[in-house]
């Protein structure tokens, strides 16, 4: 775990001495993550959902006076299962306004134990779509919401192996609704 975020640090701080100008800065808030699962056997759906907290590092790179690159890394409770998630959202800033929309890939971890009995049973990399927008209401406070739509299955195929199940269908994804403040240095 560890060294994978001194990788992400390496990485950002690489990014760094590319881009015109760099703020860094943190960012918390409210998360809200919905799961939802349907299976092709039974026709049966289900979803719920679990509200935490979310605390991380953002760098922000200007890339002109409209357009922003805004990678960050944060860490995410929701009902007691711990995420690590990794967005690098394009900005686009509205000119005059303090307004901003985003959009953008977004890598999810799991950071708890997924299996049963030796098998996972979630998969715990997930790739996202993330959107929203934003607003800066000085130079370095900013308030943001955004909302991200997982794009794989996180159900693994080493469960659906061992249960004996290859014809089964099982579609299980997180989604998940951010709001928060930040602040840049």
């Amino acid at each position: 775990m560890f060294k994978k975020l001194l990788l992400v640090g390496a990485i950002l701080t690489g990014m760094a001495s590319f881009g015109q100008e760099v703020d860094f800065g943190i960012q918390a808030g409210y998360t809200n993550v919905e799961g939802k699962s349907s299976n092709s056997l039974d026709n049966v759906s289900a979803s719920g959902n679990s509200s935490g907290f979310y605390v991380g590092a953002l760098a922000d790179f200007t890339l002109s006076e409209s357009f922003h690159l805004q990678p960050s890394v944060n860490y995410a409770n929701a009902d007691e299962v711990n995420f690590l998630v990794v967005p690098v959202l394009a900005q686009y800033y509205i000119e005059n306004s303090g307004f901003y929309l985003q959009a953008g890939p977004q890598a999810t971890l799991i950071l708890d134990d997924v299996s049963i009995a030796g098998v996972d049973v979630l998969n715990t990399f997930g790739l996202d779509l993330a959107f929203g927008a934003g607003y800066e209401i000085n130079s370095n406070f900013f308030v943001e919401a955004k909302y991200s739509l997982e794009l794989t299955n996180r159900f693994s195929k080493e469960i659906r192996d061992a249960a004996d199940t290859e014809n089964v269908e099982v579609d299980s994804q997180f989604n998940a609704l951010s709001i928060g403040l930040g602040y840049k240095f």
